[in-house]
């Protein structure tokens, strides 16, 4: 017998009245975490740490309203993760033309992205799931897409599971992600997170342009401030560019997993000295990016105000932009294909 309980609650109502459901799931060593139909977004997750106090440290809110007002906030990311160029791209001898909602550019599927739906959700066996179905046309893209997230929490272990699945009537573009915020010190806790160490398994970064799109050239982290092959402490690294109006990472991180079918790999871990909380990110995608709130700036209903470096993002998916550098992975899925992304993320004391 599963001994993971899920509850489902109602988290509030759109202003077209549909529904936002909630879902808790809770294991048997009582880690917690809590999802929202709006976005198939992560709202809270509850772990211990070194002192057996449980440490809510995902960045999220109490109510609707906070989540129409800022969008990502632990949500799906999708039809394409991080930013398009100019707000096109080819297929097939086709120039598609998306909607802007970043400069000249198009970020994170908006503003008709997946984030900003109220997804279908059910409790399946021991899963959560959650679907969308994305019509030909919406936002730009071509085809009508048929969107899963399914979210599943181990019994034994504190490990929560995110598998995205989807199939299309057309040739089109998917590249998804999960754009969680998280903070070891919790949620609530005035620290931000210069006192986390992270590693990742990365020994090349994608150079950017000054609109943040990437430009298509992989650099070595030798000898940078991106060398993260080793736990480093961010206030180091995030101190090396403060006077940069974005200081702080907001990059692509080549992993070094080097199988063709893209194995589940370790990407990076995070850990907090203070209270032992640490995590591992497993991932089946190439890379990931690296966003430590730069631009965070948020007063919550609950009291907390999430400034910047409140909290960070490691958002596991394709390379960014693919569609304009045709050196970069495909992430043109068929017809007779069914895109599938799966990340776990481990949580433990140290």
């Amino acid at each position: 017998m599963n001994q993971v309980k899920i509850e489902e609650s109602l988290f509030g109502k759109l202003p077209d009245k549909q529904i936002v459901k909630k879902y808790t799931m809770t294991n048997k060593n009582g880690f917690s975490v809590s999802l929202i139909s709006y976005g198939a977004s992560i709202q809270s997750v509850l772990t211990k740490d070194k002192a057996g106090k449980m440490v809510n440290i995902a960045l999220g809110f109490e109510t609707i309203e906070e989540y129409l007002s800022n969008p990502y906030i632990g949500s799906t990311i999708g039809r394409v993760s991080n930013r398009i160029a100019r707000s096109r791209f080819e297929l097939n001898g086709n120039v598609y033309h998306l909607e802007k909602n970043e400069g000249g550019n198009t970020l994170h599927g908006r503003p008709k992205g997946l984030a900003m739906k109220n997804w279908a959700s059910a409790i399946v066996d021991n899963h959560v799931k959650f679907s969308y179905v994305s019509a030909d046309g919406e936002g730009g893209f071509p085809g009508e897409v048929w969107f899963d997230a399914w979210f599943k929490l181990e019994e034994n272990e504190n490990t929560l599971s995110i598998e995205y699945k989807a199939i299309t009537d057309k040739p089109t573009p998917v590249n998804m992600t999960n754009h969680f915020y998280f903070n070891l010190n919790g949620r609530d806790s005035t620290d931000r997170i210069y006192n986390h160490l992270i590693k990742i398994n990365s020994d090349k970064y994608l150079e950017l342009n000054t609109d943040n799109t990437v430009s298509g050239n992989c650099k070595q982290v030798d000898q940078s401030k991106y060398d993260l092959r080793d736990f480093t402490l961010l206030a180091e690294r995030i101190s090396i560019d403060a006077d940069w109006p974005e200081n702080g990472f907001d990059n692509y991180f080549l992993g070094n997993n080097n199988s063709s079918d893209l194995a589940l790999s370790v990407l990076a871990s995070v850990k907090n000295p203070s209270n032992g909380i640490m995590f591992e990110l497993k991932s089946n995608q190439p890379g990931l990016y690296f966003y430590t709130g730069n631009f965070l700036d948020i007063s919550t209903s609950h009291g907390s105000h999430f400034k910047k470096h409140h909290g960070f993002c490691l958002e596991a998916h394709n390379y960014p932009d693919s569609l304009n550098h045709k050196q970069f992975p495909n992430c043109i899925l068929n017809p007779e294909k069914e895109y599938y992304h799966l990340t776990t993320l481990t949580f433990s004391i140290e």
